[in-house]
């Protein structure tokens, strides 16, 4: 605000958020296959994911995976897999896989995708630096378990 005083005003109404279990069933357009939620009794997991290029990487942004509030750091260039149990909310898996500097690293990591990460599991990814140089096998592997275009990748971008 204090960049931008001109800008910076008193709220003058509070206006409510609609609630997110009207939404839920309404997925008209949202991409999904079938209904993501069929049962009220469900939980649901809070997650954040940032990815930085290498000047927001210089600026001091972080690369993490946040689900409720616990805080995985991505720390080496690459792409940051972070598997969690979908029906416990559990992490199973992390892992780094540096396809911009190591040109087998793409097919390990298509194989830990379709092979390593059990069933029922939700797949987070976030990307540090770069990994755009010989990413090809992974990025199908990702969209063979239900990644939605566009899954894509630039150079430190």
């Amino acid at each position: 605000a204090a960049a931008y005083p001109k800008y910076s005003l008193t709220p003058t109404e509070t206006v409510p958020m609609p609630s997110f279990l009207g939404l839920l069933s309404d997925c008209a357009g949202c991409g999904a296959m079938e209904p993501i939620i069929n049962d009220d009794n469900l939980q649901f997991l809070e997650v954040s994911i940032q990815s930085a290029g290498k000047l927001e990487i210089q600026q001091g942004h972080a690369v993490f995976i946040e689900i409720d509030g616990v805080r995985f750091n991505g720390r080496s260039r690459g792409f940051f897999v972070t598997s969690v149990d979908a029906l416990t909310g559990t992490v199973t898996h992390q892992m780094t896989f540096d396809t911009y500097g190591q040109v087998d690293v793409d097919v390990a990591m298509a194989n830990f995708i379709r092979n390593d990460i059990p069933q029922d599991s939700i797949v987070l990814v976030a990307v540090r630096d770069t990994a755009n140089r010989y990413a090809q096998e992974c990025l199908v592997a990702l969209k063979e378990i239900g990644a939605q275009e566009p899954v894509q990748i630039s150079y430190r971008g």
